[in-house]
């Protein structure tokens, strides 16, 4: 390469470099360029929930790993027999954690400090959860499975099925009730709206309530858990930015 052509490509190097930044700079988004209206739609609906999920655990505690992994076999094998004879599908039962670990006594010397710990036995742990979508089945079926050997009852959501379906028809309502916002502003100065310049989803719907308990392992003939769903609020919020035309 020349001199002379080295010099060029310098100088086009420096003129690029030099016309970034302004290129930069003039850009503007379109909701800023021109007159532009920002309203926030909103839409909501009280419903009561369908489906109750609960979650609990069979606990065996043992001498030996293989009789806590044992007696834990057989008793989670007669919670899930009676899960299945209540007529829930397969698709609706998950287990969570399956585990087995050793158990330690902490021993304290006469001057109340810890001095060590000795094993104790071996606990094996199942957790499971199951998804129940007759909402006024899940207090007698939580008593029922306690009764069987879940011993360790750890909690309940109440949830809403189809919820995206749900919320899909409420976006379609806080758009419409951001349009008749923006209607309304832009009647009272006689003017009229133009084209939609942005759309920006508002907060996330807030997930399901959650209704915790723990509770020991239960007789057979105990009255069924009170559980109450209540309802659950689902809401939903967009912004959308609208030119504003002559």
């Amino acid at each position: 390469m020349t001199l002379s052509n080295l010099h060029a490509a310098f100088l086009a190097l420096a003129l690029a470099g030099a016309a970034a930044p302004a290129m930069a700079q003039s850009f503007i988004p379109l909701r800023d360029a021109v007159p532009s209206i920002a309203v926030t739609g909103e839409a909501g609906a009280e419903v009561v929930p369908d489906l109750a999920i609960l979650t609990f655990a069979v606990v065996s505690e043992k001498k030996t790993p293989a009789e806590a992994s044992a007696e834990n076999a057989a008793a989670t094998q007669a919670v899930m027999a009676d899960v299945k004879a209540a007529g829930v599908e397969p698709r609706d039962v998950r287990t969570l954690g399956l585990s087995l670990s050793p158990v330690y006594d902490e021993t304290i010397d006469p001057q109340g400090r810890r001095a060590g710990r000795k094993l104790r036995g071996y606990e094996a742990r199942n957790e499971i959860r199951v998804r129940l979508r007759h909402v006024e089945q899940a207090g007698e079926l939580a008593q029922r499975w306690i009764a069987k050997g879940a011993n360790e009852f750890s909690g309940v959501k109440f949830d809403v099925d189809q919820r995206e379906t749900r919320l899909d028809a409420l976006r379609g309502e806080a758009m419409r009730d951001a349009r008749r916002k923006a209607q309304a502003y832009v009647d009272g100065l006689g003017l009229k709206l133009g084209r939609v310049l942005s759309i920006a989803p508002g907060g996330a719907p807030r997930p399901a309530p959650m209704a915790m308990a723990r509770m020991a392992k239960a007789d057979e003939a105990a009255a069924a858990i009170p559980l109450e769903p209540g309802v659950e609020r689902l809401s939903v919020e967009v912004e959308v930015v609208w030119e504003i035309a002559q």
